[in-house]
Order: structure tokens, then sequence, then C-alpha cells
């Protein structure tokens, strides 16, 4: 027979207990902020890239009137 090993540490098993998680939610719970982060960021991202469009737009509107 083997040695008897001891107790097992908290946190080392069970629906919230795994031990190398950052997080103690449910899977379901971490997909659904994940997915609102993800889409908040993408929002901010099209913001910005609309923003550059806008002004390069305005810059070439810019230029080509000085002519």
């Amino acid at each position: 027979m083997g040695l008897y090993k001891g107790p097992t540490e908290g946190g080392s098993g069970g629906k919230r207990g795994h031990s190398g998680m950052e997080h103690w939610g449910y899977t379901d719970e971490v997909k659904e902020f994940a997915r609102r982060r993800r889409r908040i960021e993408d929002k901010e991202a099209i913001v910005e890239q609309l923003s550059q469009e806008q002004e390069n737009l305005e810059d070439e509107s810019g230029n080509s009137n000085g002519r």
C-alpha cells in the first residue's frame, strides 16, 4: 500500500475550488462578463477608428480646398 498523503488542501476541488483559477465564479458568469467586456472594448475601438477616419477626411478636404 502507498503512503497516506493527508487531507487535500482547501480549494483543490469542487465546482468553485480549482486552485489554478483566478476567479471564483461559475463558468457561465465568467463567460458573460468576458462577453460584455469584449463588446464594450469593440465599441470603443470602432468609435476610435471612426473618429480617426473623420479626421483624415477633414484633413483631405482641407488640403484640396487650399490648392
